[in-house]
């Protein structure tokens, strides 16, 4: 049990999740600078996936090059989104190597293009926005994201496999419903 795939996926889920809160907490974000936004995320890496396929380091790299050194993501937010992406269909996967090689569908170029027009929308659009750091926003879902993290560590270290199963599939519908919130705009 101790090597088996979905013990590792949700390692995989909880490192995310304590990476997310331990920078919080540690205030690796500066305060009054923005973090990325999940849309910023998600156009920086359809974007470095429009010209050729890549894979997850590969995206992370090339998304670090694009920022100017400015902006690594983390792996724990890449390959994560990376999923998600290919289960919405906007990402392809093809094993060469050994390696999960990612590219863009023509779903994923027409949400891009979609996305990019949303963006400029806005910035034409007068903000109400006092580029507050999103941490000084609201706890609440760190909290949450902590908690969560905690049940998946005991799952992963005490659970049976059909429990780390039960629960690895539930943190995906999970995670697929707080974006369709964000999504209701």
């Amino acid at each position: 049990m101790a090597n088996s795939p979905m013990k590792f996926d949700v390692s995989e889920m909880i490192d995310g999740i304590r990476g997310m809160v331990s920078s919080a907490i540690s205030g690796a974000t500066k305060i009054g600078s923005a973090a990325p936004s999940a849309m910023d995320v998600r156009i920086a890496v359809m974007s470095v996936l429009k010209g050729d396929a890549k894979n997850g380091k590969e995206v992370i790299q090339a998304i670090q090059l694009a920022s100017g050194g400015s902006w690594a993501p983390k792996s724990s937010s890449i390959y994560p989104l990376l999923e998600e992406m290919t289960d919405e269909g906007l990402v392809s996967i093809k094993i060469e190597k050994e390696l999960r090689v990612y590219s863009l569908t023509k779903a994923g170029q027409a949400a891009l293009a979609e996305a990019l027009t949303k963006v400029e929308e806005k910035k034409s659009k007068p903000s109400n926005s006092t580029g507050t750091n999103w941490l000084d926003m609201n706890t609440t879902n760190l909290r949450a994201g902590a908690k969560l993290a905690q049940a998946l560590t005991q799952v992963a270290q005490h659970g049976t496999a059909d429990q780390q199963k039960r629960a690895a599939e539930l943190v995906d519908e999970t995670r697929r419903k707080v974006y369709a919130i964000l999504a209701e705009g």
